[in-house]
Parts: structure tokens; C-alpha cells; sequence
């Protein structure tokens, strides 16, 4: 007996958004969440336009603020700020995010289970039949979105040149004015180690402060979270508007109300997104992007696209599924392979990109236009002009740079 047309493991913004385009199509669905709703999530939970205008419905009332202004530092140096009148970003709490597009799916017709995890699953002519702790379940397609745990995605074969990546984030309190004073504005560190940045994002009534890079440097986050934290603590807030409210250093504390870590998968080549009735979306296809680990927008686009491609194939207008990786990698892929290789080009000449941005006003419009979804990381190497052809062997060069320092960092560690 098959118990629905499609089965989804995951109830995170990539199997909401293949749920909700499915379910309004009239297809059955069933949604299997591991968690109960709402529940915590690492993420900084900043939301581009891009992403805004991928979700096909307005998410107004779960954002909390909107940021106008970036405030830069390499290494906690050379700080800087940058401002722009319309929002370049809005931010929320990925509860609350993934609470509102899950109900938003089970409006449109999907059914829903939480606290029931994926454990397996077999395929076979007619079907998928999928393995819960609440016993078995059949459907004609199965789409993975379990996040970075992944397990359809590691039982269909499917986890192939995966780049692991790390996460340190927590959700930080301090005086009330401190956090109004600073609630348009994000935080960000570069350069400081290879590969890795930190970050300040004001939600409603507090911060989310986190850091994170290549999973190989972990042994050193934690220390350049604490020492994150410290600077925040005695210069950031350092400004006269604060000092004039008669707000005392000892108010300014930044207390911790939790610290957690999480894996970031970043696929770095094109693969297989597909096996047979199987597909991977989101964090489970390792689509998350390099140079910023941002997941959330590949997320709601791949499963849109999981989305299409399991409608096409349920009412036989097409064969397979191989539309659907062929989609995720001639899109996504694309986007995703060309951030790594900026990546490498930051890593190597961090401190001049930093400068760029900070003394360039063509620099911050176009670091404005990526986050707006007005530009893409494949338009960088076209902004060369007549030099376009140095393009490639640029960033060959740069990957075997940012290679040397990224290991010389995992030996050395920070200075001093």
C-alpha cells in the first residue's frame, strides 16, 4: 500500500518549501521532522532578498529586524562601517522561520509528523518504503532534506565531495539599549583565520553572535569566539550615543544564554542530487555557500526544484529524475563552485578585499548587489573586462595559496 505520492525526511526551510509546492498541486505528502516544533537551530538566520523572493508567500510578521548598516573589521582591526538607506538584509530566529514555512505546508495539505525520524529506506519498482521508529511507511519518491545529519543522503550514496564546515553560535543578552542602539546593523569579521568569519546579527530582543570556517581549523574557533566576544565587549560599544544614556561598562556585559556547534556541509564540485526515487535538498545535498555559509537561500530554491521535478515525474512527463540534479548543478552548482573559488582569492589577499570594500565605493555596491540577489558570484569574473581571460588562472593560483595558509594555520595557529 503507498501511504503518499512523496515522502519528505526534514521539516527545515528546504523540505517545507518542496511540501508546500507539492501540496498546493494536490499531490500527497508526508513530512517527516525528527524535532518538535519550534525548536532551536545554530544560524544566524539573516535573510536576503533573494531568499525572500524565492518563498512564495509573505513571511513579514516573523521578521524581527532589518539591517542598513555593516560594520567590518579584519582580525578586529581596521574597522569600518557602511551603510545603505533601503535594508540589505532582514534578520529572525530559525525557529520561528521553520515553524512558519512548516505550518505553512501543512495548510496547503501536507501531512506532517514531528518527533519521527528517517531511519532507512529501500527502493524497489514500485516505490520507496521508509524506515520511522513509528514503523514503515511507503510512498512512490522520497526527498532527503534532513539537514547536515543527512542520513537519506548517506544511504542513497549521495554525500560525495562534501567540504565539512563548523559552526560556533550563541544567543547573547545584554542591556536593552545596547541591543536597540545596534539593531540595524550586522558585525562582521574577515580575514582573520583562513577560511573563517565571525558575526553580530541584532534579532528582536538580543544578539546571535557566532563563528565560524573549515571544519580542519576546529581546534582554534573557540578560542577566536572567546576572543570575538572580548573585543565586542570593549570596543564595539564604545560609542557616544550609548555613553550619553549613562549605560555603565558593567551593563554592557554580553551574558550567554547558550553556545552551540554545528556542522556546515559544503559540496564543492557537481554530483549526483538523485538516485532511482530518491532526491537531496538543502543541507543534506551539502548546498550551503563557501565563502559565507549561507544555506537557507539553496535550501528554498533546491526544494523548489525537488518540488518540480517530483511533479513532472508523477504525472509521467518525464522518465526520471535526473531533471533535477541536472538543475541543481547547472543553477546552484554553478553559483556555489564559483563562491568556492572567491573564497580562495579572499583567502589569499584578505586584508586588499577588505580595503576594497572599505575605500571603494564601487566595492560596497557591489557587496550590496550579491546580498540583494541583484548580482552573482559567476558576474565577478566578468567585471574584469578586457583582463576576464586572467580570470581562471587567478583563482588556480589562489586555491593552492589559500591551500598553504589554510594548513600552515591548522599547524601554527594564531600568532603569539
Amino acid at each position: 500500500m503507498t501511504h503518499s505520492d512523496v515522502i519528505i525526511a526534514g521539516g527545515g526551510p528546504s523540505g517545507s518549501l518542496a511540501a508546500y509546492e507539492l501540496a498546493r498541486q494536490g499531490i500527497s505528502v508526508t513530512l517527516f521532522e525528527k524535532a518538535i516544533f519550534p525548536r532551536y537551530k545554530v544560524c544566524g538566520a539573516g535573510l536576503t532578498h533573494k531568499i525572500l523572493k524565492e518563498i512564495p508567500f509573505n513571511i513579514e510578521a516573523i521578521l524581527e529586524t532589518e539591517i542598513h548598516t555593516f560594520t567590518f573589521s579584519s582580525g578586529f582591526k581596521e574597522v569600518f562601517t557602511r551603510y545603505n538607506a533601503d535594508p540589505l538584509i532582514y534578520c529572525t530566529m530559525r525557529e520561528k522561520l521553520d515553524a512558519f514555512l512548516l505550518a505553512k505546508a501543512e495548510e496547503a495539505g501536507a501531512k506532517v509528523f514531528f518527533g519521527t525520524r528517517v531511519t532507512d529506506f529501500t527502493q524497489n519498482k514500485d516505490g520507496v518504503e521508509v524506515n520511522t521508529a513509528n514503523g514503515l511507511f511507503r510512498s512512490r519518491l522520497l526527498i532527503g532534506a534532513d539537514g547536515a545529519s543527512a542520513t537519506v543522503a548517506r544511504r542513497a550514496d549521495l554525500r560525495d565531495n562534501i567540504m565539512p564546515g563548523l559552526a560556533w553560535e550563541a544567543e547573547i543578552q545584554t542591556d536593552p539599549l545596547v541591543v536597540k542602539a545596534f539593531s540595524q546593523t550586522v558585525f562582521l569579521d574577515w580575514g582573520t583565520f583562513p577560511g573563517g568569519y565571525g558575526w553580530v546579527f541584532p534579532k528582536k530582543e538580543h544578539f546571535s553572535i557566532g563563528v565560524g570556517g573549515p571544519a580542519h581549523l576546529s581546534r582554534w574557533m573557540l578560542p577566536y569566539y572567546r576572543q570575538f566576544l572580548g573585543y565586542l565587549e570593549f570596543h564595539l560599544f564604545d560609542r557616544p550615543d550609548l555613553q550619553a544614556t549613562g549605560i555603565q561598562r558593567e551593563e554592557q556585559r554580553l551574558k550567554t544564554l547558550s553556545l552551540k556547534a554545528w556542522p556546515i556541509p559544503v559540496r564543492i564540485k557537481k554530483s549526483r542530487f538523485h538516485d532511482r526515487r530518491v532526491l537531496i535538498a538543502g543541507d543534506a545535498g551539502g548546498l550551503t555557500d563557501p565563502l559565507t555559509g549561507e544555506g537557507i537561500y539553496y535550501a528554498v530554491r533546491s526544494g523548489k526544484l525537488a518540488a518540480e521535478a517530483c511533479s513532472c515525474y508523477l504525472q509521467a512527463k518525464q522518465q526520471s529524475l535526473q531533471s533535477y540534479s541536472d538543475a541543481v548543478n547547472d543553477t546552484l552548482m554553478n553559483e556555489l563552485s564559483e563562491a568556492n573559488r572567491i573564497k580562495y582569492i579572499f583567502n589569499t589577499v584578505p586584508a586588499k578585499i577588505h580595503g576594497f570594500v572599505r575605500d571603494s565605493e564601487r566595492g560596497w555596491r557591489a557587496f550590496g548587489k550579491v546580498l540583494r540577489g541583484e548580482r552573482w558570484y559567476g558576474d565577478v569574473g566578468k567585471g574584469l573586462g578586457t583582463w576576464r581571460f586572467l580570470w581562471n588562472p587567478l583563482c588556480t593560483l589562489a586555491r593552492f595559496v589559500s591551500w598553504f595558509k589554510e594548513r600552515s594555520f591548522q599547524k601554527h595557529g594564531f600568532p603569539g
